[in-house]
């Protein structure tokens, strides 16, 4: 296994989802995180896309991770009888059932994700999956702040509520967007490392960030730095490397909010490579058509040294068949950030820490 154990983020939506289910062997090594939005719906497309990508995982001995961070009272998931995990929990249960014959996975079906202020009837539900099947249950922690006594008594008190034992307790230390390695961040994310280490023992902590902006201003093809790998190198080394990487792959931490306006997409792609991320746009005019436009970009993306070939990933696959010659075209976002998270996840599982 990649020494490096990373836990990518991603969005339920369409594009990340189908990442998801064209992993080859090196990115199905890697731990996905799935966030959960209000618009996942039990009549809507993405539930569908979900339990498929969790009952594949399933047949592959992997479990994928439920988030409920970004979920309000408003979502149908929250709103079922059961809660959030329990409906999830058996739509992929039948889905397995049903696609590949699974009646006793090896793996459960999905680990908990719960905030560290989720509620007694939250944490109660969570106990009642574990009842059901044991399985770890993991936490987020916000931005690192406030007294280390009181956070560690708030995780004891979660544990105790859901009847977690100890050593299937993961934390994820989220420190959201990073747009640099400001003087302290390190230090302080060190110590909070450290003293869960020392609660739940080494390689349970998961420092998460991400990099990538909110909003594109440029249509001039650029190259960021992922400080979120500076940030985690600096972390790990306090910590003897007992420190997980994370990152939320392609797309800005914080999910966008949507005024509900259709908007014609000008093409874009995030695309990562050893300590950088390659940012390339295309403007949309008057009368062009999206998938023309992404084209001209996919040309530019396959004649760079650093892009990674068509056998690296499915992402980096369907890019090369995008090229003018490959007689393929796309002119939506949701398979935009497919490719791209598809390309992401293997390159984080494939790397070591020293070029990641």
């Amino acid at each position: 296994m990649n020494p490096v154990r990373p836990l990518v983020a991603v969005k339920a939506k369409l594009g990340e989802l189908t990442a998801l289910a064209s992993l080859r062997s090196h990115g199905a090594s890697a731990r996905v995180m799935v966030e959960l939005l209000d618009s996942v719906t039990p009549t809507g497309r993405i539930l569908p896309a979900l339990v498929r990508a969790a009952a594949q995982a399933a047949h592959q001995g992997r479990t994928l991770w439920l988030d409920t961070t970004w979920l309000t009272a408003n979502s149908p998931l929250v709103q079922q009888p059961g809660g959030v995990f329990e409906f999830l929990d058996h739509a992929i249960e039948v889905a397995a059932q049903a696609e590949y014959g699974l009646f006793a996975p090896d793996s459960p079906y999905l680990v908990p994700v719960v905030t560290l202020d989720a509620t007694e009837n939250e944490l109660r539900r969570v106990r009642l999956l574990l009842e059901h099947q044991d399985r770890d249950v993991a936490i987020r922690l916000p931005q690192p702040g406030g007294p280390l006594r009181e956070l560690l008594g708030r995780i004891d008190s979660i544990m105790r509520s859901t009847g977690t034992r100890q050593g299937r307790v993961h934390m994820i230390l989220d420190a959201g967007f990073v747009e640099s390695v400001r003087p302290g961040h390190a230090a302080a994310a060190a110590e909070t490392a450290s003293a869960l280490s020392d609660l739940l023992g080494p390689a349970k902590t998961t420092l998460l960030a991400g990099s990538i902006p909110a909003k594109r201003t440029t249509y001039v093809t650029t190259e960021r730095d992922r400080p979120e790998v500076t940030l985690w190198n600096e972390v790990r080394h306090a910590r003897t490397n007992e420190v997980n990487y994370g990152d939320y792959g392609v797309t800005h931490p914080r999910p966008p909010r949507s005024d509900g306006q259709p908007r014609t997409p000008n093409p874009y792609l995030c695309y990562t490579v050893p300590g950088k991320t390659v940012l390339l746009r295309r403007k949309v005019e008057d009368g062009d058509d999206p998938a023309e436009r992404f084209t001209d970009l996919v040309e530019e993306l396959v004649e760079r040294a650093d892009f990674a070939g068509p056998g690296y990933s499915w992402g980096d696959d369907e890019l090369t068949r995008c090229r003018r010659t490959g007689g393929r075209s796309t002119g939506s976002v949701s398979r935009w950030v497919a490719m791209a998270t598809s390309h992401h996840i293997e390159h984080v599982a494939r790397r070591s820490a020293a070029d990641l």
